[in-house]
Protein backbone atom coordinates (compact mmCIF):
# COMPACT_ATOMS: atom_id res chain seq x y z
CA UNK A 1 0.00 0.00 0.00
CA UNK A 2 1.42 3.69 -1.10
CA UNK A 3 0.36 6.12 1.56
CA UNK A 4 0.59 9.74 0.87
CA UNK A 5 1.16 12.64 3.15
CA UNK A 6 0.91 15.62 1.21
CA UNK A 7 2.75 18.82 2.41
CA UNK A 8 0.01 20.66 5.05
CA UNK A 9 -3.15 18.15 4.24
CA UNK A 10 -1.71 14.77 4.56
CA UNK A 11 -4.58 13.54 7.31
CA UNK A 12 -4.15 12.01 10.61
CA UNK A 13 -4.48 8.28 10.85
CA UNK A 14 -6.32 7.42 13.85
CA UNK A 15 -5.11 4.76 16.44
CA UNK A 16 -5.01 1.46 15.56
CA UNK A 17 -3.37 -2.02 15.23
CA UNK A 18 -2.99 -3.88 12.33
CA UNK A 19 -3.93 -7.50 13.87
CA UNK A 20 -7.92 -5.30 14.14
CA UNK A 21 -7.52 -5.21 10.01
CA UNK A 22 -5.40 -8.28 8.84
CA UNK A 23 -6.44 -10.89 12.30
CA UNK A 24 -4.28 -14.15 12.21
CA UNK A 25 -4.22 -17.23 14.23
CA UNK A 26 -2.01 -17.74 15.99
CA UNK A 27 -0.97 -13.74 15.49
CA UNK A 28 2.52 -13.46 13.87
CA UNK A 29 1.07 -10.54 11.60
CA UNK A 30 4.10 -8.43 10.95
CA UNK A 31 3.92 -4.42 8.91
CA UNK A 32 6.78 -3.76 7.10
CA UNK A 33 6.80 0.08 6.35
CA UNK A 34 9.32 1.92 4.36
CA UNK A 35 9.24 5.37 4.82
CA UNK A 36 10.28 7.30 1.21
CA UNK A 37 10.80 10.49 2.72
CA UNK A 38 12.22 11.89 6.17
CA UNK A 39 9.72 11.42 8.95
CA UNK A 40 9.11 14.05 11.36
CA UNK A 41 7.00 14.95 14.00
CA UNK A 42 5.95 18.11 11.97
CA UNK A 43 5.07 15.50 8.80
CA UNK A 44 3.29 13.34 10.37
CA UNK A 45 6.05 10.44 11.62
CA UNK A 46 4.52 6.99 13.31
CA UNK A 47 3.91 7.00 16.77
CA UNK A 48 3.77 3.57 19.29
CA UNK A 49 2.57 2.87 22.17
CA UNK A 50 5.35 0.77 23.86
CA UNK A 51 5.18 -2.64 24.89
CA UNK A 52 1.12 -2.87 23.11
CA UNK A 53 2.00 -5.52 21.21
CA UNK A 54 1.84 -7.83 24.37
CA UNK A 55 -1.92 -6.52 25.19
CA UNK A 56 -3.69 -8.91 22.64
CA UNK A 57 -5.88 -7.45 19.77
CA UNK A 58 -8.33 -5.25 21.21
CA UNK A 59 -10.93 -4.69 19.00
CA UNK A 60 -11.63 -6.60 15.05
CA UNK A 61 -13.44 -5.48 11.89
CA UNK A 62 -15.20 -8.13 10.81
CA UNK A 63 -17.07 -9.23 7.28
CA UNK A 64 -20.13 -9.99 6.61
CA UNK A 65 -20.34 -13.74 5.19
CA UNK A 66 -24.10 -12.48 4.11
CA UNK A 67 -24.00 -10.75 0.64
CA UNK A 68 -27.69 -9.13 1.42
CA UNK A 69 -26.31 -7.79 4.54
CA UNK A 70 -27.02 -4.11 4.81
CA UNK A 71 -23.77 -3.91 6.74
CA UNK A 72 -20.77 -6.01 4.68
CA UNK A 73 -18.19 -4.74 7.55
CA UNK A 74 -18.88 -4.30 10.84
CA UNK A 75 -16.91 -4.20 14.45
CA UNK A 76 -16.84 -6.70 16.94
CA UNK A 77 -16.48 -3.92 20.21
CA UNK A 78 -16.63 0.10 20.43
CA UNK A 79 -13.56 2.01 19.66
CA UNK A 80 -10.64 1.72 22.06
CA UNK A 81 -9.92 4.88 23.48
CA UNK A 82 -5.60 5.38 24.18
CA UNK A 83 -4.11 8.25 26.71
CA UNK A 84 -2.45 10.29 24.27
CA UNK A 85 0.79 10.35 26.61
CA UNK A 86 1.30 6.83 26.10
CA UNK A 87 2.38 7.34 22.68
CA UNK A 88 5.77 7.77 21.72
CA UNK A 89 6.85 9.21 18.44
CA UNK A 90 9.47 7.52 16.04
CA UNK A 91 10.97 9.81 13.76
CA UNK A 92 12.99 7.65 11.54
CA UNK A 93 15.29 8.77 8.25
CA UNK A 94 14.50 7.82 4.01
CA UNK A 95 15.18 4.07 3.41
CA UNK A 96 14.38 3.07 6.97
CA UNK A 97 12.41 -0.18 7.38
CA UNK A 98 10.28 0.00 10.42
CA UNK A 99 8.74 -3.46 11.51
CA UNK A 100 5.57 -3.22 13.37
CA UNK A 101 4.37 -6.12 15.35
CA UNK A 102 0.28 -6.82 13.94
CA UNK A 103 -1.17 -5.85 18.12
CA UNK A 104 1.14 -2.72 18.65
CA UNK A 105 -0.55 0.16 18.58
CA UNK A 106 0.04 3.38 16.41
CA UNK A 107 -1.04 6.09 14.66
CA UNK A 108 -0.03 9.02 12.70
CA UNK A 109 -0.51 12.67 12.82
CA UNK A 110 -1.48 15.04 9.98
CA UNK A 111 1.48 16.37 8.09
CA UNK A 112 1.54 20.66 8.85
CA UNK A 113 5.10 20.63 7.11
CA UNK A 114 5.86 22.09 4.24
CA UNK A 115 7.81 18.65 2.79
CA UNK A 116 5.89 15.29 2.06
CA UNK A 117 5.65 12.17 4.14
CA UNK A 118 5.47 9.56 1.56
CA UNK A 119 5.64 5.56 2.67
CA UNK A 120 5.58 1.99 1.15
CA UNK A 121 3.99 -0.39 3.32
CA UNK A 122 2.93 -4.05 3.40
CA UNK A 123 2.21 -7.25 5.74
CA UNK A 124 3.18 -10.62 6.39
CA UNK A 125 2.71 -13.19 8.31
CA UNK A 126 4.05 -16.77 9.18
CA UNK A 127 3.04 -19.76 6.30
CA UNK A 128 1.26 -21.60 9.53
CA UNK A 129 -0.59 -19.31 10.64
CA UNK A 130 -4.56 -19.39 9.73
CA UNK A 131 -5.89 -16.21 8.48
CA UNK A 132 -9.48 -14.97 9.24
CA UNK A 133 -12.16 -15.80 6.92
CA UNK A 134 -13.90 -12.93 8.68
CA UNK A 135 -11.07 -10.47 7.56
CA UNK A 136 -12.60 -7.45 5.29
CA UNK A 137 -9.77 -8.37 2.73
CA UNK A 138 -10.28 -11.86 0.87
CA UNK A 139 -8.61 -13.49 -2.21
CA UNK A 140 -10.31 -14.91 -4.49
CA UNK A 141 -7.29 -17.24 -5.03
CA UNK A 142 -4.44 -18.80 -2.83
CA UNK A 143 -1.10 -16.84 -2.43
CA UNK A 144 1.99 -19.04 -3.88
CA UNK A 145 4.01 -19.78 -1.34
CA UNK A 146 7.45 -17.93 -1.74
CA UNK A 147 9.44 -19.29 0.62
CA UNK A 148 10.11 -22.43 2.05
CA UNK A 149 12.84 -24.52 3.91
Amino acid sequence: MYIYKNPKIGGEVIPHQDSTYLYTEPNTLVGLWFPLDDCTSDNGCLWFIPGSHTSGTHRRMLRSHDPNSENQLVFDCPPVTYPSSSFRPCPVPKGSCVVIHGNVVHKSDHNRSSLPRHAYTFHVMDVTSKYSPDNWLQSKIGFPLLYSE
